[in-house]
This record gives structure tokens, C-alpha cells and sequence, in this order.
């Protein structure tokens, strides 16, 4: 038995594909989806969607939106997503240390809160993209 997996973007379908299970990093923790399972809709954390098919698994960076689960399709709308081969890890180290900068200069202002919260998303779409590539 398989599932049907979607990931749109605002821009594009970046993925629709047959998965033998999927996981998906929710707004709780980490979801595992086989086949057959129960409805569900979920806010989705910046993290590592992964996914099997023919034998092999598959992962690709999520940020944020939301999945969901009906009978055997999960539809992820995702704000951004990136496939593993369309990412550039030495951009996304520099990405990840401007952020830190940033993020270590503004917490020392109470007046910088939205600043604070715009970091860490970066960092985390950093690391999550990170993670893709180990």
C-alpha cells in the first residue's frame, strides 16, 4: 500500500509523488503517516519531511504552513520547501551566521522582539537545511 504526497508552494507543486509512509515535522513533533491513516490537519515547524519510495527514502526541507492527511493523500502547504539538490550549503552557512549575528545584536534590545523572531526562523530554515544534506 502507498500514499499520494503533495507539497505545494505559493509558487509551484514541488513534489507529488507514491510514498510507502511519510514524516512530517509537526507542530508537535515529528508525525509518522502510513498508509490508512486517520484524518488529520497540522501546523508544520521549519524541519526534514521525509518520505520512502521504491525502497529508498527521501527527504526535503520543509518551512512552515500546514499539512493534510485524508484517506491515503497528505497535502503539505508549505511556505517555502526546498528538494535536496536545489540547495546550496555555503549559502546557507552564511545565511545561518548572518542570522546568529543578528540574532545575538537584537536580543540585547527589548525594543528588536519582531527582529528576535524573524531570526530564529532563519536559523532554523538553516538548519533544517542542513539536516537535509547529511
Amino acid at each position: 500500500m502507498t500514499l499520494t504526497l503533495e507539497i505545494v508552494t505559493p509558487q509551484s507543486i514541488l513534489l507529488s509523488t507514491e510514498a510507502e509512509y511519510v514524516t512530517i515535522p509537526g507542530e508537535i513533533g515529528e508525525l509518522g503517516i502510513l498508509p490508512g491513516h486517520i484524518p488529520l490537519l497540522t501546523n508544520l515547524q521549519s524541519g526534514v519531511l521525509s518520505y520512502k519510495t521504491g525502497g529508498s527514502e527521501e527527504k526535503v526541507a520543509v518551512h512552515y504552513g500546514y499539512a493534510e492527511v485524508c484517506k491515503d493523500k497528505i497535502t503539505v502547504l508549505a511556505k517555502t520547501a526546498e528538494l535536496k539538490d536545489d540547495i546550496d550549503l555555503e549559502r546557507s552557512k552564511i545565511a545561518l551566521e548572518t542570522a546568529e549575528k543578528k540574532l545575538e545584536k537584537a536580543l540585547k534590545d527589548v525594543d528588536q522582539v519582531d527582529v528576535v523572531e524573524r531570526m530564529q526562523m532563519k536559523i532554523q530554515r538553516a538548519i533544517t537545511r542542513h539536516h537535509i544534506l547529511d
